[in-house]
């Protein structure tokens, strides 16, 4: 009987020793996994794409490096929605840990790419904005004054609207940080004055092509007018110039004005173009004669122009009913600071009282586009070449 109770007494001593072991390893169990779940824990690699992620978003990743910001969006998504469920779990498993902080680690590379990425789309647009509305502005400017000292053409002047309307949109883009929309705009301005640009210049270098015809012109009058030793005008449109000569010698220059319709010969009645060509004064019209002070009939139009006219008609370049038409004057009533006349040459009245006393009847009057093209006119060439 002496062994069994010793038996028990012994098993009872070894359940008491079992059971305090138990309750001293259990917490030391606990504390152990917390240590290497801790160790673990995605929470390290969610913060840090968390802060890759707001980066990328203070460079606006979302408009300059969309398809990376996408990306590095729908990883995060991922991540969160795992991190969720792993915190609504007493007991998560570190394999579930280690997908969450894989996923964070990505989303971080993804939006550092779309951040790296944004920045030098974003500097390169706000670059190339930059420097395409600087060239634009004085480019604008030298249009519409080219514009103003050419004659009128509505086509033109519409390009020339539409090519400001979009410099205006690209400043305020630009302005506003939209640097897509400014580049964009900016693009279409630049085009459409380029090929505004182009358009003006061609017809220019097209009419200044006959400078050395006109230059002729002038050349065989002077000579005659030296042998004759008698007077001649000549009209240089381009430059707005009445030159007055007298033998060899040149002895007035008077400003003048012109018809709208300026540049280019005369091709019928109501045109509003003042003809190019070799011509003299038929008739002197005094006080009373004509409305426009004192004028100097010409005998335009002359051979040269009825046989231009006749071709033109015969080619289908006139409108229907289109004639010659004539009374081709210089006369006064000019200085109103714009070209206003049907065709004809206006002076200042006290530059027309000059010319009128001294020209006589049978004057040579020759009338040229230009004989040495201005400045803006070479100017104007000379950037469409740039």
């Amino acid at each position: 009987m002496g062994r069994p109770e010793a038996f028990r007494t012994s098993g009872r001593r070894w359940g008491y020793r079992l059971g305090l072991i138990g309750l001293f390893l259990m917490p030391l169990a606990g504390l152990t996994y917390g240590y290497f779940a801790l160790r673990q824990s995605p929470r390290t690699a969610v913060e840090a794409a968390q802060q890759a992620l707001a980066q990328a978003r203070a460079v606006a990743a979302e408009q300059y490096a969309p398809t990376h910001w996408r990306k590095a969006e729908q990883v995060w998504e991922e991540v969160l929605r795992r991190w969720r469920l792993a915190n609504q779990r007493w007991w998560s498993l570190p394999d579930d840990y280690a997908q969450i902080t894989a996923l964070a680690r990505q989303a971080q590379h993804e939006a550092i790419v779309a951040a790296a990425q944004a920045a030098q789309v974003r500097d390169s647009l706000h670059r190339e904005s930059r420097q395409m509305l600087a060239a634009l502005a004085p480019r604008l400017d030298s249009l519409q004054r080219w514009l103003r000292l050419l004659p009128y053409r509505p086509a033109w002047l519409q390009q020339l609207q539409v090519a400001q309307q979009q410099y205006q949109a690209a400043q305020y883009a630009f302005e506003q940080q939209a640097l897509w929309e400014a580049a964009r705009k900016a693009r279409q301005a630049h085009l459409q004055t380029l090929a505004l640009t182009q358009q003006v210049s061609d017809y220019v270098r097209d009419y200044l092509a006959q400078v050395p015809r006109w230059r002729q012109w002038v050349a065989e009058a002077r000579a005659e007018a030296r042998r004759q030793n008698q007077w001649l005008i000549v009209v240089d449109k381009m430059a707005r110039r009445c030159l007055v000569y007298r033998g060899d010698r040149q002895v007035a220059v008077f400003p003048i004005e012109l018809g709208p319709n300026w540049m280019g010969s005369k091709h019928y009645a109501g045109d509003r173009a003042t003809p190019e060509g070799r011509y003299r004064v038929v008739r002197k019209l005094g006080p009373g004669e004509t409305r426009y002070y004192r004028a100097l009939l010409l005998d335009y139009p002359n051979a040269e122009d009825r046989a231009r006219f006749a071709r033109a008609r015969r080619e289908g370049l006139l409108p229907p009913g289109a004639k010659i038409g004539g009374l081709i004057e210089i006369h006064g009533e000019g200085g109103r600071g714009a070209d206003w006349t049907e065709g004809c040459v206006a002076l200042h009245n006290q530059d027309m009282r000059r010319l009128y006393e001294m020209i006589p009847v049978g004057t040579p009057v020759v009338i040229v586009g230009t004989l040495d093209p201005p400045s803006w006119v070479q100017q104007m060439i000379a950037v469409h070449a740039r």
